[in-house]
């Protein structure tokens, strides 16, 4: 692994040659201290536009002064992308993919007590999610399904009605109620198709706009 004083030219030459698309950097205790990757080697590559002078005025020159270091600095510690955002070894899935959408990166380093002990990428989290389909043994019952759907409800700011009914039937569920639009009638119906074991979605949900108009109303 490079460390904070290597050539961005050889850490270029180490992605080339093994195929991958960013390394963690350490310090000389081993310690994780940064991350470079291909879209911190990118930005070298874009000419620098200069702002009018009034831009100056809004802008942070602390950060003007890092999008420098960043863009012509000839060492890893110039260059790198940091703080490190990680995960540990015990983090769930949910939680890896959280992180990595949430900063937008791509891979996340796996540290236990500052070590690294592995790396997590986009990629993996895919394959494990191809993998990790629920077998019908882990499927919930119609009575945890149904109490799993009012719990995840419960837990979203963006539903219009505590009002809806959920029904269990034939190893699926049905929606029953009315909601403010049409995005929160297909969410909560995703919603319902993500539980575990539910074989099908019966989304009898109406919306109130639609239905007001249907009848004159507005």
């Amino acid at each position: 692994m490079p460390s904070r004083g290597s050539s961005i030219h050889a850490v270029a030459r180490l992605l080339v040659d093994h195929g991958i698309s960013g390394v963690p950097v350490v310090d000389d205790q081993g310690a994780v201290v940064g991350i470079l990757s291909e879209g911190d080697l990118i930005v070298r590559q874009k000419a620098r536009p200069r702002p009018p002078w009034w831009a100056l005025f809004l802008s942070d020159g602390e950060q003007l002064a890092r999008d420098y270091q960043k863009a012509m600095g000839t060492t890893v510690a110039e260059v790198m992308t940091r703080p490190v955002i990680s995960v540990r070894p015990s983090a769930s899935i949910g939680a890896a993919a959280a992180l990595l959408d949430r900063h937008r990166v791509r891979r996340l380093p796996v540290l236990d007590e500052g070590r690294l002990v592995g790396i997590v990428s986009r990629g993996d989290l895919v394959k494990a999610l191809a993998m990790g389909a629920p077998d019908a043994a882990e499927a919930l019952s119609d009575a945890q399904r149904v109490e799993e759907m009012k719990a995840r409800m419960d837990r979203e700011p963006w539903t219009s009605s505590r009002g809806i009914v959920i029904e269990a039937r034939e190893g699926g569920l049905v929606l029953w109620g009315m909601v403010d639009s049409e995005a929160e009638r297909s969410a909560l119906e995703t919603m319902a198709r993500a539980i575990p074991g539910c074989r099908r979605v019966d989304n009898q949900i109406l919306v109130r706009v639609q239905l007001l108009t249907q009848y004159g109303a507005v």
